[in-house]
Protein backbone atom coordinates (compact mmCIF):
# COMPACT_ATOMS: atom_id res chain seq x y z
CA UNK A 1 0.00 0.00 0.00
CA UNK A 2 1.39 3.38 -0.86
CA UNK A 3 -0.88 5.65 1.17
CA UNK A 4 -1.44 5.53 4.91
CA UNK A 5 -4.82 4.54 6.26
CA UNK A 6 -6.70 7.50 7.72
CA UNK A 7 -9.70 6.84 9.93
CA UNK A 8 -12.24 9.55 10.64
CA UNK A 9 -15.42 9.60 12.65
CA UNK A 10 -18.65 9.63 10.66
CA UNK A 11 -20.56 12.91 10.71
CA UNK A 12 -24.05 12.71 12.14
CA UNK A 13 -26.81 13.07 9.56
CA UNK A 14 -29.89 15.16 10.01
CA UNK A 15 -33.13 13.33 9.22
CA UNK A 16 -34.30 13.76 5.62
CA UNK A 17 -30.94 14.93 4.24
CA UNK A 18 -28.27 12.74 2.80
CA UNK A 19 -24.63 13.50 3.32
CA UNK A 20 -22.72 14.73 0.28
CA UNK A 21 -20.39 12.21 -1.32
CA UNK A 22 -16.78 13.30 -1.43
CA UNK A 23 -14.02 11.34 -3.14
CA UNK A 24 -10.32 11.75 -2.95
CA UNK A 25 -8.06 10.98 -5.87
CA UNK A 26 -5.00 9.05 -4.80
CA UNK A 27 -1.93 9.92 -6.81
CA UNK A 28 1.63 8.65 -6.66
CA UNK A 29 3.52 9.27 -3.47
CA UNK A 30 5.29 12.59 -3.32
CA UNK A 31 9.05 12.36 -3.60
CA UNK A 32 11.81 14.77 -2.85
CA UNK A 33 15.21 14.80 -4.51
CA UNK A 34 17.04 15.02 -1.18
CA UNK A 35 15.95 11.75 0.38
CA UNK A 36 15.46 8.33 -1.27
CA UNK A 37 12.01 6.80 -1.11
CA UNK A 38 12.54 3.78 1.15
CA UNK A 39 9.29 2.15 0.05
CA UNK A 40 10.26 2.41 -3.61
CA UNK A 41 13.78 1.08 -2.94
CA UNK A 42 12.34 -1.95 -1.11
CA UNK A 43 9.83 -2.50 -3.93
CA UNK A 44 12.53 -2.39 -6.61
CA UNK A 45 14.78 -4.72 -4.63
CA UNK A 46 12.09 -7.35 -4.09
CA UNK A 47 10.68 -7.16 -7.63
CA UNK A 48 14.11 -7.44 -9.24
CA UNK A 49 14.89 -10.50 -7.12
CA UNK A 50 11.51 -12.07 -7.88
CA UNK A 51 11.84 -11.47 -11.63
CA UNK A 52 15.31 -13.07 -11.71
CA UNK A 53 13.91 -16.05 -9.77
CA UNK A 54 11.14 -16.40 -12.38
CA UNK A 55 13.76 -16.32 -15.13
CA UNK A 56 15.74 -19.05 -13.35
CA UNK A 57 12.63 -21.20 -12.93
CA UNK A 58 12.75 -21.09 -9.13
CA UNK A 59 9.52 -19.06 -8.77
CA UNK A 60 6.14 -19.22 -10.52
CA UNK A 61 5.44 -16.27 -12.81
CA UNK A 62 1.92 -16.01 -11.41
CA UNK A 63 3.34 -14.90 -8.06
CA UNK A 64 4.39 -11.53 -9.52
CA UNK A 65 1.53 -11.04 -11.98
CA UNK A 66 0.02 -8.27 -9.88
CA UNK A 67 3.11 -6.08 -10.16
CA UNK A 68 4.25 -6.82 -13.73
CA UNK A 69 2.70 -5.67 -17.01
CA UNK A 70 1.00 -8.59 -18.87
CA UNK A 71 3.27 -8.40 -21.95
CA UNK A 72 6.39 -8.47 -19.77
CA UNK A 73 5.00 -11.34 -17.71
CA UNK A 74 4.42 -13.37 -20.88
CA UNK A 75 8.01 -12.66 -21.94
CA UNK A 76 9.26 -13.89 -18.56
CA UNK A 77 7.13 -17.05 -18.81
CA UNK A 78 8.55 -17.76 -22.28
CA UNK A 79 12.11 -17.25 -21.03
CA UNK A 80 11.53 -19.57 -18.07
CA UNK A 81 9.96 -22.23 -20.32
CA UNK A 82 12.87 -22.17 -22.77
CA UNK A 83 15.36 -22.30 -19.93
CA UNK A 84 13.45 -25.20 -18.39
CA UNK A 85 13.50 -27.13 -21.68
CA UNK A 86 17.25 -26.63 -22.05
CA UNK A 87 17.99 -27.77 -18.50
CA UNK A 88 15.54 -30.67 -18.19
CA UNK A 89 18.10 -32.99 -16.64
CA UNK A 90 18.39 -30.97 -13.43
CA UNK A 91 15.62 -29.12 -11.59
CA UNK A 92 16.19 -25.44 -10.89
CA UNK A 93 18.31 -24.90 -7.82
CA UNK A 94 17.22 -22.48 -5.16
CA UNK A 95 20.31 -20.32 -4.91
CA UNK A 96 21.04 -17.65 -2.35
CA UNK A 97 20.90 -14.25 -4.01
CA UNK A 98 22.30 -11.00 -2.75
CA UNK A 99 20.58 -7.87 -4.02
CA UNK A 100 22.57 -4.65 -4.13
CA UNK A 101 21.28 -1.18 -3.40
CA UNK A 102 19.01 0.03 -6.21
CA UNK A 103 19.83 3.27 -7.99
CA UNK A 104 16.65 5.22 -8.78
CA UNK A 105 16.00 7.87 -11.39
CA UNK A 106 12.63 9.63 -11.39
CA UNK A 107 11.65 10.30 -14.98
CA UNK A 108 8.38 11.89 -13.88
CA UNK A 109 6.22 11.76 -10.73
CA UNK A 110 4.63 8.54 -12.02
CA UNK A 111 7.65 6.90 -13.70
CA UNK A 112 10.84 5.59 -12.06
CA UNK A 113 13.75 3.78 -13.67
CA UNK A 114 16.01 1.69 -11.47
CA UNK A 115 19.21 -0.31 -11.76
CA UNK A 116 20.20 -3.03 -9.32
CA UNK A 117 22.89 -5.73 -9.26
CA UNK A 118 21.88 -9.23 -8.17
CA UNK A 119 24.72 -11.55 -7.16
CA UNK A 120 24.54 -15.34 -6.97
CA UNK A 121 27.40 -17.72 -6.16
CA UNK A 122 27.98 -18.32 -9.89
CA UNK A 123 27.47 -14.85 -11.40
CA UNK A 124 26.49 -11.25 -10.97
CA UNK A 125 23.61 -9.90 -13.03
CA UNK A 126 22.89 -6.24 -13.71
CA UNK A 127 19.18 -5.50 -14.06
CA UNK A 128 17.22 -2.45 -15.10
CA UNK A 129 13.56 -1.89 -14.31
CA UNK A 130 11.05 0.73 -15.37
CA UNK A 131 8.19 1.20 -12.93
CA UNK A 132 5.03 3.20 -13.53
CA UNK A 133 2.48 4.19 -10.92
CA UNK A 134 -0.76 2.63 -12.18
CA UNK A 135 -4.04 2.39 -10.25
CA UNK A 136 -2.49 3.02 -6.86
CA UNK A 137 0.55 0.74 -7.15
CA UNK A 138 3.96 0.63 -8.80
CA UNK A 139 3.98 -1.72 -11.77
CA UNK A 140 7.03 -3.00 -13.69
CA UNK A 141 6.62 -2.08 -17.38
CA UNK A 142 10.16 -2.78 -18.56
CA UNK A 143 12.95 -5.14 -17.54
CA UNK A 144 16.46 -5.65 -18.91
CA UNK A 145 19.06 -8.09 -17.60
CA UNK A 146 22.70 -8.51 -18.54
Amino acid sequence: MTTPLVLTRPTPRTPGRSAPVTRTVVGPPAASDEEPDDFLIATVRSLATAIVEVMQGARAAASIARWVEPELLERLRTHAAIRGDLARSAPPLRTVQSTGTPRLCRVSPTVVEAAVVITTPRRSRGTGLRLEHVRGRWCVTGFVSA
